[in-house]
């Protein structure tokens, strides 16, 4: 008896302790394919001044032809622009099984965009994601993108080695 109560309370403890780093998370679902006009927007108004880890989550089927992603993200403070990347993700690996969590047809991959990126909290944030993925030797995107299901944006506190 004595020993099940002292392993809860260390469950207890161990579990208290684990909080969610998010400090914002949110989705962009698309109802069949991504458009390559359909930006994928997140307003976000309330980060106290700290250094964040930015994450990009997609979520593709077994459609999404390509075993690699590229996405252009932007990251405004107000009207200033503070980073534009072009990212490439590979979405699967060198024999073809899809990377990223989930079962069945639906995969979730959790991309790094900004690691140790300092958050002014000056001014509201917002992020736009769109995809730039295009065939081998074409110049022009894909209008559509079929299988990516869903793209989201993570914004996590760097916790503290010391904790």
């Amino acid at each position: 008896m004595l020993k099940s109560f002292i392993q809860l309370i260390i469950l207890s403890l161990f579990t208290s302790s684990c909080e969610d780093p998010k400090l914002f998370m949110e989705y962009r679902n698309f109802a069949d394919r991504w458009s390559v006009n359909d930006k994928a927007v997140f307003n976000i108004n309330s980060i106290s001044k700290q250094e964040v880890n930015l994450f990009i989550y997609v979520r593709n089927d077994y459609r999404y032809p390509f075993s690699n992603l590229f996405l252009i993200a932007s990251l405004k403070e107000g009207n200033n622009l503070v980073a534009r990347d072009t990212l490439e993700y590979a979405m699967s690996d060198e024999k073809g099984a899809w990377l990223g969590s989930g079962f069945l047809e639906l995969k979730e991959s959790k991309l790094l965009w900004k690691e140790s990126f300092l958050v002014k909290g000056e001014k509201p944030i917002t992020a736009e994601i769109e995809h730039a993925v295009r065939f081998n030797g074409n110049e022009n995107g894909i209008d559509a993108l079929e299988g990516i299901v869903g793209v989201g944006l993570a914004i996590e506190a760097i916790r503290n080695q010391n904790e």
